[in-house]
């Protein structure tokens, strides 16, 4: 249950920024993982070849680091987000059957930030590349349904869903918005349809057609009729109007403006809540994250504390090992008014 946004800055610069709810109260730490390493505890052990800055589940980090969210050394910026129902994983002995590496989904965007240089590479080799395995892991006690949205410094995004048997589906990404499921074109054309009624636009409906920003002049009713519940299909549509109805920002403002932006699709505790047999759950925003892509800088704050704080790629050169950064778990901080 997240929902991600990206934005380009008057000075053409770009920026992604996500939530990450969920109903298990996980811990997160910060990471940087040098080119280089090996990675043991994935499904299938790997070597990493681009350096990785980001967000890791933080269960036994040190065992099982499981990027959530990174920026690796090439640009390339993005996260994973729960993909429920729509996900077609595979048996390992099918994957493997087709010459590709098996992993768990919850090592998908793993995988892609330590293995690809661009958003092509991404389009072009992921399926030849790597399956997903329905064998079980130490996260959540399963293979964990996922799907990926990712950013490159020029701007453009792409999102990867593993929707097809043993593959993935790859779309352009040109309205810059994310959530879960259903599938990514649904998305796509259920914002079309609302956009039809709220604006004098009209659309095709094809997947590549891009959806432009609103500006000031021109003339819509806003979010009248936008669900206010906290579904994907919901929060999709709050994004991407809060996208397309936000003002022009300078790389000065960007980061905040995304936070912002954000605002409208955090979940306080209680407001989602899942029916389960043994009773009700609820889902929150456990952290929320924006990235400055082209300066690999990353802003993060959680739910307990709304401090920022900021961690940056730096010289991978001069990392060392894998280094772990704490970020979760402290409370609030409430700092008195200044007297004049």
């Amino acid at each position: 249950m997240c929902t991600g946004i990206e934005m380009i800055s008057k000075q053409g610069h770009p920026y992604w920024g996500r939530t990450q709810d969920f109903e298990q109260n996980f811990e997160y730490a910060g990471i940087r993982i040098p080119a280089g390493t090996m990675i043991e505890s994935t499904y299938t052990p790997f070597r990493t070849k681009r350096a990785v800055m980001g967000i890791v589940w933080a269960q036994d980090v040190h065992r099982y680091p499981v990027v959530l969210d990174g920026i690796n050394d090439k640009g390339i910026c993005g996260g994973s987000f729960y993909f429920d129902h729509f996900f077609r994983y595979a048996p390992t002995d099918e994957i493997r059957k087709s010459g590709k590496t098996a992993l768990r989904g919850e090592e998908l965007v793993t995988w892609i930030l330590t293995q690809y240089a661009t958003l092509d590479e991404i389009a072009e080799n992921l399926n030849d590349d790597l399956g997903i395995t329905t064998d079980k892991g130490p996260m959540m006690g399963m293979s964990v349904p996922q799907h990926a949205v990712f950013q490159d410094e020029s701007g453009r995004s792409i999102v990867v869903e593993p929707s097809k048997e043993n593959g993935f589906r790859v779309f352009d990404n040109k309205l810059g918005v994310f959530t879960n499921a259903p599938t990514f074109d649904w998305h796509l054309n259920n914002v079309k349809t609302h956009l039809e009624r709220s604006t004098y636009r009209t659309y095709t409906y094809r997947d590549d057609e891009p959806i432009d920003t609103i500006p000031l002049g021109e003339p819509t009713s806003g979010l009248v009729g936008i669900p206010a519940d906290y579904k994907p299909e919901s929060r999709f549509l709050r994004a991407a109007y809060a996208k397309l109805l936000s003002v022009e920002v300078d790389d000065g403002e960007a980061v905040n403006q995304i936070f912002q932006l954000l605002g409208c699709e955090n979940t306080p505790k209680g407001l989602l809540r899942i029916r389960q047999d043994d009773g009700t759950i609820f889902a929150w925003t456990q952290y929320t994250a924006v990235y400055d892509i082209v300066n690999k800088a990353l802003y993060a704050h959680t739910y307990d504390n709304r401090t920022v704080r900021l961690l940056e790629f730096g010289d991978p050169e001069r990392w060392g090992q894998t280094q772990y950064f704490r970020f979760y778990g402290d409370k609030p901080i409430y700092v008195p008014f200044e007297r004049w």
